[in-house]
């Protein structure tokens, strides 16, 4: 009789510790404004036109062709135009990542 009462109890708390969980710890992370993302240039290196979009990754989708073709830009003073740039940890941590003034 003594077991049956433990054991009761234990699936009791487990039931109650799995009721409760998703209130304690939250299934995710709350999601981020959209006016806090960071908008940047982003060059196709296929046609080379020129997009302000959100900071999204490395390779973006081109909002026209839908092909990843797009890359973070930077600006080649010497040819006064975007071209694609390094990858954006290597963007970051140059000082080159900014924000896109629109």
């Amino acid at each position: 009789m003594k077991d049956a009462r433990i054991w009761m109890a234990v699936v009791a708390l487990a039931v109650a510790a799995w009721s409760i969980s998703p209130f304690v710890f939250p299934p995710r992370a709350p999601a981020v404004a959209e006016e806090s993302i960071p908008r940047i240039r982003y060059v196709c290196r296929k046609s080379g036109e020129v997009f302000v979009l959100p900071l999204a990754g490395d390779v973006v989708d081109n909002p026209k062709t839908g092909a990843p073709t797009l890359v973070p830009a930077v600006f080649d003073t010497r040819r006064k135009q975007w071209r694609p740039g390094p990858p954006l940890e290597v963007m970051h941590r140059q000082g080159l990542l900014r924000p896109a003034a629109d």
